[in-house]
């Protein structure tokens, strides 16, 4: 029995003239239309001449045309930018190695194409036409899509904003050329919202005791792109701390001044600290609990966000506000980067759903302190009341 395209599935890598027999398309070319099956096959060649590229889950195809400046209306690139209104099935394959080609699944153009410059084939300047791509969900196997609804529309990014400190999720631009794209929400954090076309802005990320210079620069296009590309140095730094924490990495940016940024890293997995800073609270609210048999109590529960205690570890550190107690001073490994994320105001006395901000309504306490302040829920302790209750017993 004759194999069809519809038994591909990711992941699966063919040969050249595997595409064609399973197709019935071209064996060459970029860009293979076939009226039999009525889809179009793209070919990403990492070995030739076009800068694809893929970042925060979008595949940026470039447009057919080796040399001079590309045409929209040109034979495939039309057909790819009318796909959502001629029904034509778009399937991409990426090709790592001559002549071996990985199939990435189906996709589908999810925003209008747009331009910009790359060289061509006798390295001359010319205008591309850019296809922004997205794998496309499939009724029949829901479990290759990997982006959610919102990221289909166009509405995501790994980008949060949160006061004055903007979060970035590592992604492969990150990790392997040192630089991120900011989404358009974003650009105001950076200050960079005003920058034309082709005009760059300076400016400096400090972790630690480390200074690392970056640039914040307009992609000359149809559709301005701002780029976030830092020195090698940050690269490695980034390389580095991923492979001593083994998860999903954070970068946080938190602003200083225009020019200046401080940088943190962190990882994702940070539920079961959250836990630890409920139990204080739950103890002013419910009292403490019976030990050695099961127990069930009515009452309220407040919610947490996770991120605003990240923020707050970000933007306070991780040493006690009260009696300056570090957990990895003192406990080596076991202690690194432990602490407990205090609210000033208590979440019983909150009165609803309310904004946090981790500048002022949040504080890092070590274990001790944190309980002390909560020890009797008639009376929570104030910061102040805390740290004079220290200075007098010491």
């Amino acid at each position: 029995m004759k194999r069809t395209y519809l038994e591909l599935v990711p992941g699966l890598e063919v040969t050249n003239s595997e595409i064609s027999n399973l197709f019935g398309c071209a064996n060459q070319g970029g860009m293979r239309r076939s009226l039999k099956t009525n889809t179009l096959v793209l070919i990403s060649d990492k070995t030739k001449l076009y800068q694809d590229r893929e970042e925060d889950g979008v595949f940026y195809y470039t447009g057919m045309g080796k040399l001079g400046d590309q045409s929209l209306t040109f034979q495939q690139n039309l057909t790819l930018a009318k796909s959502n209104e001629n029904n034509v099935s778009i399937h991409l394959f990426v090709a790592y190695k001559k002549r071996i080609y990985t199939y990435r699944g189906q996709y589908e153009l999810i925003n209008e194409p747009f331009q910009e410059h790359q060289l061509d084939e006798e390295k001359n300047n010319r205008l591309v036409w850019v296809f922004p791509l997205r794998k496309r969900l499939n009724d029949t196997d829901k479990s290759s899509y990997t982006y959610s609804q919102s990221q289909k529309v166009g509405n995501h990014d790994s980008w949060d904003l949160h006061h004055n400190v903007a979060v970035k999720t590592a992604d492969q631009s990150t990790f392997e050329y040192g630089e991120t794209v900011i989404p358009k929400r974003i650009r105001p954090f950076f200050k960079s919202t005003n920058l034309k076309e082709g005009e760059e802005k300076e400016i400096t990320l400090i972790y630690q005791e480390y200074m690392f210079f970056a640039k914040i620069k307009v992609q000359a296009s149809g559709s301005p792109r701002h780029r976030l590309r830092w020195e090698k140095q940050f690269t490695l730094l980034i390389n580095e701390y991923t492979n001593r924490v083994p998860s999903e990495v954070k970068i946080y940016f938190i602003y200083d001044d225009e020019e200046t940024y401080k940088v943190s890293l962190s990882r994702k997995d940070i539920m079961d600290t959250v836990h630890t800073d409920v139990i204080a609270e739950e103890l002013e609210q419910y009292g403490a609990r019976t030990e050695g048999r099961i127990t069930s109590y009515y009452g309220k529960k407040y919610e947490r966000d996770p991120i605003n205690r990240e923020l707050a570890i970000q933007i306070h550190g991780i040493t006690c506000a009260a009696c300056n107690f570090n957990f990895e001073q003192n406990y080596g490994e076991r202690g690194r980067d432990f602490i407990e994320i205090h609210h000033i105001k208590p979440l019983s006395s909150l009165g609803g759903s309310t904004e946090i901000n981790p500048h002022k309504d949040l504080v890092p306490l070590c274990a001790n302190c944190h309980r002390m302040v909560h020890r009797r829920k008639d009376h929570v302790l104030t910061m102040e009341e805390l740290k004079e209750i220290l200075q007098k017993e010491n």
